[in-house]
């Protein structure tokens, strides 16, 4: 029993000491911040591993947030790494590169990586840009959820790796 009650304690010291959530490692200076679930698709259909950033209109110190899409397309969106967006108009942007032609090859101590290659955009230019995007959202104390589709891939050579 002894041992047990001092498992118990320990646990809800444990879970005490975690409770704070990201607003205990927050900066002091970030304003409050809001979940975004932001759905891109791409002809319609669910746009994996692409990168979603939000500018904010208006210039602020915690002006840009990112993520990426998972396998339905949808990216949860992160400020300096918490899970939100502060409330504000932004100007979303989409990337999707991807390595084509790459080798593999092997260390010195035995680890494979990849290596040469080309990279390929495969989201049309018009979204990967902040300047030239249409692509808008607000950000509500409510949280925001929202879809846009980025019209046809596109395969747009950008660099050798």
């Amino acid at each position: 029993m002894r041992t047990f009650l001092l498992l118990t304690i320990s646990v809800a010291l444990l879970l005490a000491g975690c409770g704070g959530g990201d607003s205990a490692r927050r900066p002091a200076d970030m304003p409050p911040i809001y979940p975004v679930n932001i759905t891109i698709t791409q002809d319609g259909a669910a746009l994996q591993e692409a990168h979603v950033t939000l500018t904010a209109k208006t210039p602020a110190k915690y002006g840009s947030a990112s993520g990426l899409t998972d396998a339905h397309g949808v990216a949860i969106i992160r400020t300096y790494g918490f899970v939100g967006v502060p409330e504000g108009q932004y100007t979303v942007t989409v990337s999707k590169q991807v390595v084509e032609g790459a080798r593999e090859a092997t260390d010195a101590e035995g680890n494979t990586f990849q290596t040469g290659g080309r990279i390929f955009e495969y989201v049309n230019a018009q979204y990967t840009r902040t300047n030239a995007s249409t692509l808008e959202i607000e950000v509500t104390k409510k949280g925001t959820t929202e879809t846009f589709d980025v019209g046809a891939p596109v395969h747009v050579f950008v660099s050798e790796n």
